[in-house]
């Protein structure tokens, strides 16, 4: 993963939008690198510093396809593993099969199972009794048993292990934001955990804006961009800015 980027040529089309700052440029490669060597990576930053970006991002390089769940407070196991769903066109369905329900695979058991990339968004939001049903997908085995399928034998329970290329992958504010809460260290222990710093040096800062600007704009004869920072960082050294 971390060789995928040799250039920014190499960023497939739909993230030219992204600026390669040093911030941005240091989680590329923590993140490739952890990815690399098999680690589930837990990224730590505030909102807007590239987290879920980045993880799209090197999906999208190793051609893997890529599958989130936003966590919220009321979140359930079955978000994430699936569960049972009404069988549809019942009436078409042989005589024989008198099923009502039917069970679909989450988004972490169908990342599982084709090797895809799987991103838990804000993680530290879901009940720690939700999340313990990643720990045997966090460990080496990379395995999930998925008694919540049931069978029609009580012996015979479905045991998941991960294709090649499956990784896991989580995003968290930090724990002493507002209404935040911190995971376990039980689960924490299991991520390969990286922090996400934003740009706050005035060349990122600059390069961000002319970037989204484009380029032969100009105010009295000087850039645009210089401006609104030159502006921007007068006005928080004041009173009311």
């Amino acid at each position: 993963f971390s060789s995928r980027i040799d250039s920014v040529a190499d960023v497939p089309e739909e993230f030219r939008h992204v600026v390669w700052t040093g911030a941005m440029r240091r989680l590329a490669v923590l993140v490739g690198r952890a990815l690399r060597f098999g680690e589930s990576v837990l990224l730590v930053g505030d909102t807007g510093c590239g987290k879920t970006t980045i993880c799209q991002l090197f999906a999208a390089l190793a051609g893997r396809k890529f599958f989130s769940v936003n966590c919220h407070l009321n979140m359930e196991t079955s978000d994430f593993l699936g569960g049972l769903r009404p069988v549809r066109h019942a009436q078409q369905m042989d005589e024989e099969d008198v099923r009502l329900f039917e069970w679909h695979d989450g988004p972490l058991v169908l990342a599982m199972k084709e090797g895809g990339v799987f991103l838990m968004d804000e993680i530290s939001l879901a009940d720690d009794s939700v999340l313990e049903r990643l720990n045997s997908v966090l460990e080496t085995e990379k395995s999930l048993v998925l008694a919540e399928k049931g069978s029609g034998d009580d012996d015979d329970v479905e045991l998941i292990r991960a294709a090649a290329g499956f990784h896991l992958v989580a995003t968290m504010n930090p724990g002493g934001d507002f209404g935040k809460k911190e995971l376990s260290p039980a689960l924490r222990n299991r991520f390969t955990e990286v922090w996400c710093s934003q740009s706050n040096r005035r060349g990122d800062l600059l390069q961000i804006v002319q970037h989204n600007l484009g380029s032969g704009l100009s105010l009295g004869g000087g850039d645009v961009a210089t401006v609104m920072l030159d502006f921007t960082q007068w006005l928080m050294q004041q009173d009311f800015g």
